[in-house]
């Protein structure tokens, strides 16, 4: 029987120093901010918690009861992020500058069903909108989530909310071209993804630097499998100093991010209404290979342009 209690789930990321130069984060950061996760699990604060890292960027993903907004559980993110650059600063981490970190994040509340699917991904070194186009597949796209056709309740649609130059709700499949015409502007971001056919928030997306992503899986949205399948493609929606770049899926557990690359990790947890049960790591997978080398071939010919790379 699914659950009556709702749930809050907060994800937040922040970078409190890079380790060596912006690629990485040293250990010793990580651990103050899982000592700061446990502190308020311990004192009841949020139910559960688990922290990750996206290259130099520290993610952290909470279960809580408060209502989305809550303070106490931004100041508990904020807290938390603040030791991890009080390390950062003592190691003499890179991009250390005494300024408190800049952190970014979205949340979803919801009724935790018998079984809850819950996606959480990170991504560095990329813009705002760099989940558009994954949103898009994910959500209106058939030939990447055939459910969009057979599943009654998701033939429906889903209603997108994208802000940015032309700011406003995009009921898809109806309007169709309106919303690619402005999900693929510059400086555009797709916020929230709804189902037409119950209202329940399906996705949402904080919009900042290094954006992050949560996704419900599972009627009325789409299965795990469908939403992964988005990142089958590295699209070039990454970006550094030298330019665009595509957007790799990599293992949350691999140590390898020296190259200036965009990255996404994505975490997978069942959520019961105070556990998350997890993660599972998944665009680590070995079916993410091909889009590893395509990413490697594409960063090649872009960082080949050098001062004359495309849309600097």
């Amino acid at each position: 029987m699914t659950s009556t209690k709702a749930s809050t789930l907060s994800v937040f990321r922040a970078c409190a120093g890079g380790y060596v130069g912006a690629g990485h984060v040293h250990p010793a950061l990580l651990d103050a901010v899982r000592e700061a996760v446990s502190e308020s699990k311990e004192a009841n604060l949020v139910a559960d918690g688990y922290v990750a890292r996206c290259g130099d960027d520290i993610g952290v993903v909470l279960l809580h009861p408060e209502p989305s907004g809550s303070e106490s559980i931004r100041s508990l993110a904020l807290d938390a992020f603040e030791r991890a650059a009080a390390v950062g600063r003592r190691l003499h981490q890179h991009g250390v500058n005494g300024h408190p970190p800049d952190v970014d994040g979205t949340e979803i509340a919801f009724t935790v069903r018998d079984s809850e699917p819950v996606l959480c991904f990170f991504a560095d070194k990329a813009g705002p909108g760099a989940w558009n186009v994954h949103l898009y597949r994910m959500f209106g796209d058939p030939f990447n989530t055939p459910a969009l056709v057979s599943d009654t309740e998701m033939s429906r649609g889903f209603r997108f909310y994208a802000n940015g130059t032309q700011s406003g709700w995009f009921d898809l499949p109806d309007d169709l071209y309106r919303f690619l015409a402005v999900a693929g502007q510059s400086g555009s971001c797709v916020r929230e993804v709804r189902s037409r056919a119950t209202d329940e928030l399906g996705a949402v997306s904080s919009g900042g630097k290094d954006p992050v992503l949560i996704v419900r899986c599972g009627t009325p949205f789409p299965s795990v499998e469908e939403v992964l399948e988005a990142f089958a493609v590295p699209y070039a929606l990454g970006a550094s100093d030298s330019g665009p770049s595509p957007l790799i899926p990599v293992s949350a557990n691999g140590d390898a991010s020296t190259r200036c690359i965009g990255r996404a990790i994505g975490l997978g947890f069942q959520l019961g209404p105070d556990r998350l049960v997890g993660p599972r790591d998944l665009l680590g997978d070995a079916a993410f290979d091909d889009a590893r080398r395509q990413a490697a071939t594409a960063a090649d010919y872009l960082r080949r342009h050098g001062p004359f790379a495309p849309v600097r």
